[in-house]
């Protein structure tokens, strides 16, 4: 497309700060560059205190215009770092606190000033920046000079990052100010309506079955623009989430047979998905969050070139699953710290190369745990292991639950019936459906090359569960504790093969100590 539209001697070329990257570095550094300056709008958009907070003050104190654009100018290490920073100050006691290491950084240029330097230098992203200008310029003249400040006040804010060659890659936003303790709070709020809907207030007339209540929710976290195409579903920037490949799949109806180049893709992703959830593992403590559990899981996703699934699926708004005591599946972290005593399940799913990889694991969390509850959790993992045993060609689907359900039965606890395991491969979900409780009509026979998971769900008390306001936690209706395992399994000729089988790193189950 640039040959045919300046193949003309007369047509001048664009500028540099305009030219596609010639090489994969420099793809590599713009989308480097791309993710800290986006970072850092994310980090201070989400925060609506910092407009009046910060901006405010340091206006006052270096005696700059209201029209001033706020600017950060930096290289992209320096960015990426004060967005971490900022983003991740939990102990901040405010939202002046929280942004103390980003203020020394930033300055005030007046809009003429900045039109100037970004067309005498080589700017990137040019165009975008002169439209927040334009749109910031209008609003201040539809406002009467007579009219006062209005509570939700507006402040442009540019992040414009270095790179190496000389080059500026630069991202802007107008932001909302507002004062008043739900702006203090920042973007950690109450999920509602499936990841649709939030609020800085718990949910009420909500039946509560146990002790467990869900937390305040940070912002999405994001991915790289340029992860590898196959890694990226089409779900993950849809506003409704919906994994339209998956629903319109053939192998919805019918579980395709994987051949060896397509066994060496699971086989890869189930790898990857092992170490992610390993190392989730080993930050489970008491006083850890299931946010910080989250952000383990998305940035050691993302730094090996994949995609965490379930960001956005369906509107699912994070990066991995946690499920704490009575949660029986689909938790959604938040800032709840983890307790002495606790259990935890940690659900995982990566995209690696086109393919998904989708495991989990429940883990006790400090030294106090029930024996009970820790007989709940082996009782979980030895019953998936019975029914791996019985896995092979010519094998009935049906039969799983059977296997399952006698093992539970002997230890006392109940099978969860709501949900099941499923095909996996191209797709997060597909056939064949495999229930977990006994006497279930599931279709089919495993056959040499099908690949799915097993992961029942066992529950202290009753099978029964019901779902949070959230619309995603489901939690047993006694309030009981539930444990759950999860193995992603391929047939093979002669039986079957344990794709997310624990590695001799792993680190160990309450038993295994």
């Amino acid at each position: 497309r640039y040959k045919a539209k300046h193949s003309r001697s007369d047509v001048p070329p664009p500028s540099l700060g305009r030219m596609a990257p010639r090489s994969a570095e420099e793809r590599a550094e713009i989308s480097a560059a791309e993710t800290a300056g986006r970072q850092v709008l994310i980090a201070i958009e989400a925060w609506p205190a910092f407009v009046p907070a910060c901006v405010a003050p340091l206006r006052a104190e270096k005696g700059s215009d209201a029209s001033a654009v706020l600017l950060l100018q930096c290289p992209t290490k320096v960015a990426s770092t004060l967005a971490m920073v900022c983003y991740n100050n939990s102990k901040a006691a405010s939202t002046a606190e929280r942004f103390k290491p980003l203020l020394p950084r930033l300055s005030f240029v007046a809009r003429d000033a900045l039109r100037v330097q970004m067309t005498g230098a080589d700017w990137a992203n040019q165009d975008e920046i002169g439209e927040l200008l334009a749109a910031a310029q209008a609003d201040e003249s539809r406002r009467s000079s007579s009219t006062p400040l209005p509570a939700e006040r507006k402040q442009l804010v540019v992040v414009a990052v270095e790179l190496s060659g000389g080059q500026v890659q630069a991202y802007g936003c107008l932001l909302r100010g507002m004062d008043g303790p739900d702006a203090e709070r920042g973007p950690w709020q109450y999920c509602l309506d499936s990841g649709r809907q939030w609020s800085h207030s718990q949910p009420t007339g909500f039946t509560w079955t146990g002790s467990l209540r869900p937390g305040r929710v940070s912002t999405k976290r994001i991915a790289p623009p340029l992860l590898p195409f196959k890694n990226v579903p089409d779900y993950a920037s849809s506003p409704t989430g919906d994994p339209q490949f998956e629903s319109r799949h053939e192998f919805q109806i019918s579980a395709p047979c994987l051949n060896a180049k397509e066994a060496a893709k699971v086989r890869a992703v189930s790898r990857l998905g092992r170490e992610i959830l390993d190392a989730a593992h080993r930050v489970v403590r008491p006083g850890v969050t299931t946010d910080e559990i989250d952000r383990v899981v998305h940035d050691a996703t993302i730094e090996a070139g994949a995609y965490p699934a379930p960001l956005n699926y369906r509107t699912f708004p994070k990066s991995v699953c946690t499920s704490v005591n009575e949660v029986v599946c689909h938790g959604i972290p938040d800032d709840r710290e983890l307790l002495d005593g606790d259990i935890v399940n940690v659900d995982v799913t990566a995209i690696l190369d086109g393919y998904y990889g989708d495991m989990n694991e429940t883990f006790v969390v400090g030294n106090n745990v029930a024996q009970e509850t820790k007989d709940l959790v082996k009782c979980s993992h030895d019953s998936l292991m019975k029914a791996i045993e019985e896995c092979k060609p010519g094998a009935r689907y049906r039969d799983l639950g059977d296997i399952i359900s006698a093992h539970v039965k002997k230890c006392g606890f109940q099978v969860d019936r709501t949900y099941c395991g499923h095909g996996i491969g191209e797709t997060f979900h597909q056939a064949p459906s495999i229930p977990h409780y006994a006497g279930n009509k599931a279709k089919g026979v495993m056959k040499a090359g099908h690949c799915f998971t097993i992961e029942p769900m066992i529950n202290m008390g009753s099978w029964r569960d019901k779902l949070w306001p959230d619309g995603w936690t489901a939690v047993t209706t006694d309030g009981k504790p539930s444990a759950q395992f999860e193995h992603m399994l391929l047939i093979t000729e002669t039986g079957v093969e344990v794709l997310s089988a624990r590695l001799p790193s792993s680190p160990p189950l309450w038993w295994e100590v």
